[in-house]
């Protein structure tokens, strides 16, 4: 978990780490980058991980970016298992022991999420369902996966090289690392279960910088050339540049009637 937490409410964070603690796995440890955040989540990340032994709080000094974050974690992780979380979302108490028992059982996939329920600013509730066993071909048009519902196998993450920290990854380290693993032959799947609340406050509420509009198009085009997607998936790596001129109110309405197909 890659913590940037400048809110003075930090009940978002609490709710977010708890719900890994209380996972029904219970041998686990729960890694947290926490560079940057305010003193309030501070004290509440002092508190937690004095009150579990499970929890390592990782304080460099000089991280900020998530892929930095995530890298670290990585580094001083111990697990044959990697699972993500983020600070704001929810995991279900038996989402880490059914995506375990997958990839224990499906060897020939290196990485695994689920559904999901989107849960806005709000609190109001939508699922999210996903394809079963995404192919390149599905991240034309959106990601076919939510990043921090994902449980991977170490290897797979240290044969891709762990997350790109490169400034043209930012906000889109996930769909880079993605792409990289199928490009090494990799699957990745989704179990056909809720288990998962994904937080979309932040995204409904402001819109992404242009810089990383222009991010994704670049990785969008890197990594469908790496694919041999290209030149068909060329207006789909122009697509992010598209989106990033429509006015928030319209974005938030598409991802909305394209999310309850």
């Amino acid at each position: 978990m890659g913590v940037y937490w400048r809110q003075s409410d930090t009940r978002p964070l609490e709710r977010a780490v708890h719900s890994i603690l209380a996972q029904s796995l219970r041998d686990l440890e729960l890694i947290i980058c926490d560079d940057g955040s305010g003193e309030a989540a501070q004290i509440l990340l002092n508190h937690l991980a004095a009150e579990d032994s499970r929890i390592l709080l990782l304080r460099p000094g000089n991280i900020i970016t998530l892929p930095q974050k995530l890298n670290l974690c990585l580094a001083h992780s111990s697990g044959h298992f990697i699972a993500r979380m983020d600070d704001d979302d929810f995991s279900h108490v038996h989402r880490l022991e059914k995506q375990y028992a997958y990839l224990k059982k499906h060897t020939e996939v290196a990485f695994v999420g689920c559904n999901i329920n989107r849960v806005t600013k709000y609190g109001k509730k939508s699922s999210l369902i996903l394809p079963e066993f995404p192919k390149p071909e599905n991240f034309q048009f959106t990601m076919p996966y939510i990043h921090p519902s994902l449980l991977f196998r170490r290897e797979a993450l240290e044969k891709a090289n762990g997350y790109c920290e490169r400034k043209y990854c930012l906000l889109c380290e996930d769909y880079d690392l993605l792409l990289r693993l199928y490009s090494l032959g990799m699957q990745g799947a989704n179990l056909q279960e809720i288990l998962f609340d994904y937080s979309m406050a932040g995204v409904e509420q402001k819109r992404r910088k242009y810089h990383f509009r222009i991010n994704e198009a670049i990785v969008r085009f890197l990594r469908f050339r790496e694919l041999n997607m290209l030149p068909k998936a060329l207006p789909y790596v122009i697509k992010p540049l598209i989106v990033g001129l429509l006015p928030l109110s319209l974005l938030n309405w598409l991802r909305n009637i394209y999310q309850s197909q």
